[in-house]
Parts: structure tokens; C-alpha cells; sequence
């Protein structure tokens, strides 16, 4: 399990990294009235930075699956949990995770390529692939649509009920529960809460989606219905990717206490170092002052 929130907080803070770059930076710029360096980075931010982002939102939210999965085995098939949730066996799902979910956004990094006007600046027009209906229709809607949240969110929707299924039952023989039982309920129970946060905040984006195809021919600026909403859609993203370390220490008492161990002894290991390093240091300068002696 540890394993698997790991990789979650690294795919998140990629994740926030790329879409802070994206959303705020031209934010800023706007706000200052332009800049010279965003003006020349932006058709390669255009061309790389989103299908970047579009690879990591994709490894994000299958890691919240897999993350769920490995809780549902635990809870629900207890039995064979030690066979189908071993650590050879999430490191498996984990390497085929992140390589499909590259594998599938290759073509996203096809569809603009970086060229220069007859000036001299930099810009990223759509290639053949980026331009086709079809490629838009078949890719970017259909299969992206399924892989991204239809698949992704019936999959949550299931395990989620099976573990709040369970977290009840639990709940009604709560007295009898050792403590390390209570520990994984409460681990159960802070998961649940991510996954209905996450299906929250990623439901808004496919209605962003579909704003964007109707509002492709009209202003887009300051007023317009699918800039405020694109602005909060993005913001939601960004609060999911942000949120689930926060849960995790509201909602599990177990997480906390591992959390603050952990601190406990890396802040332990420090001060012995130091400690260590003061009195190497008042070692040495007492040999070099008797040897000046």
C-alpha cells in the first residue's frame, strides 16, 4: 500500500507541476500585461506541455484505481490478498500502469509540431494527425472519454461500494476491532473520501470537454461562459492532485501516527548527525591545537 501512495504523490506533484506551468503562468502574464519569454515558450508549451499533462492526469487517475483495487483485495478478498496484492505484483501493475498510459498518449505529442514563421518565431501548427476529424472524434473523444472516465470511474464506483459496504458491517462490530483493525477501516474509510473527491472533481471535466466543442467558434474572452468554467475546472484538478495527502492525515489516525514517526526519526537521524559532526569537529580542533603545541 505504501508503494502505491508513493507513486500517487510523485504522479500528483507531476501532475500539479505541469498544470500550474500551464494555467499559471499565462494567468500571470496576462495579469502583467505579457511577457516576452512566455510569448516564446508558448507554442512549445502548446505543443509538449499538454499532452504531458494529459499523460500524467491519465497516470493520476489510474493510480487512484489501482490504489482503490489494492484496498478492495485487502478488505474484500482477504483471503487471497497475500496472492493477487503481493509487492511483485503491484510493481507489475504499477510498470504496465505508467507504460500503457504513455503508450496511449504518444499520439497526443504528434498533433502540433514546433516551426518558424517567415519572422522568426516560434510557432506549433496542427499536423495531419492533429488536424483530421476523424483522429479528434475516434481519439480524442471516444477513446479518451472510455480510458480516461468511463473505465476508470465505473471500476471506483464499484470498489468504492463494495469497501463502504464493508466499512459498515465493520462499523457494527467496532467494539470487537483490535486496534490494527481499526487502523485499516480508518485507512478504508480516508481512501473512500479520495476516491468520492476525485470522481467529484474529475466529473466537471468532461462537461468542460464538450463547452469547448460548442464554444469553438465564438469569443472566448473575459464574459464568456467557458472561460470562468475552465478556470474552475482547472482549479478543481489542481485541488485533487493537492488534496489527498490532507485526507489521508484528517481522516486516518493510523496515517498520522506512521507520519509523525516517520518525522520523528528522520528528525532523530538529523540531530545525531549533527551532534555527530559537533563533536568531529571539537575533536579535531583539540588534536590540531595540541599538535601546535
Amino acid at each position: 500500500m505504501s508503494m502505491l501512495m508513493i507513486n500517487l504523490a510523485v504522479v500528483d506533484t507531476l501532475l500539479l507541476i505541469v498544470w500550474t506551468t500551464m494555467m499559471a503562468l499565462p494567468a500571470l502574464c496576462d495579469f502583467r500585461g505579457g511577457c516576452a519569454f512566455y510569448d516564446r515558450v508558448k507554442p512549445a508549451l502548446s505543443a509538449y506541455g499538454w499532452p504531458l499533462g494529459s499523460t500524467f492526469h491519465m497516470q493520476a487517475t489510474w493510480s487512484i484505481v489501482a490504489i482503490t483495487f489494492s484496498r478492495f483485495v485487502s478488505v474484500c478478498w482477504a483471503s487471497r490478498s497475500n496472492q493477487v496484492d503481493s509487492r511483485l505484483r503491484v510493481k507489475g501493475r504499477l510498470l504496465m500502469m505508467h507504460v500503457l498510459c504513455i503508450l496511449f498518449n504518444v499520439p497526443r505529442f504528434c498533433e502540433k509540431y514546433i516551426s518558424f514563421d517567415p519572422e522568426g518565431h516560434m510557432i506549433s501548427p496542427n499536423t495531419r494527425l492533429g488536424a483530421s476529424s476523424v483522429y479528434a472524434y475516434l481519439y480524442q473523444v471516444f477513446l479518451y472519454y472510455l480510458v480516461i472516465y468511463v473505465i476508470p470511474l465505473s471500476l471506483l464506483t464499484y470498489f468504492t461500494a463494495r469497501l463502504c459496504i464493508s466499512l459498515r458491517a465493520a462499523r457494527k462490530r467496532r467494539e470487537a476491532l483490535t486496534a490494527k483493525a481499526r487502523d485499516n477501516n480508518d485507512l478504508t474509510f480516508s481512501l473512500v473520501i479520495v476516491v468520492v473527491v476525485f470522481i467529484v472533481c474529475q466529473l466537471v471535466n468532461p462537461i468542460r470537454r464538450l463547452l469547448a466543442a460548442v464554444y469553438v467558434d465564438r469569443d472566448l474572452g473575459c464574459g464568456s461562459v467557458y472561460l470562468y468554467y475552465r478556470s474552475w475546472v482547472a482549479t478543481l484538478v489542481n485541488f485533487n492532485s493537492a488534496c489527498n495527502f490532507f485526507i489521508f492525515c484528517l481522516c486516518s489516525p493510523g496515517f498520522r501516527r506512521r507520519l509523525k514517526r516517520i518525522l520523528y526519526d528522520r528528525a532523530k537521524v538529523g540531530a545525531i548527525g549533527s551532534e555527530g559532526q559537533r563533536v568531529n569537529k571539537s575533536h579535531t580542533t583539540k588534536t590540531t591545537s595540541v599538535g601546535t603545541t
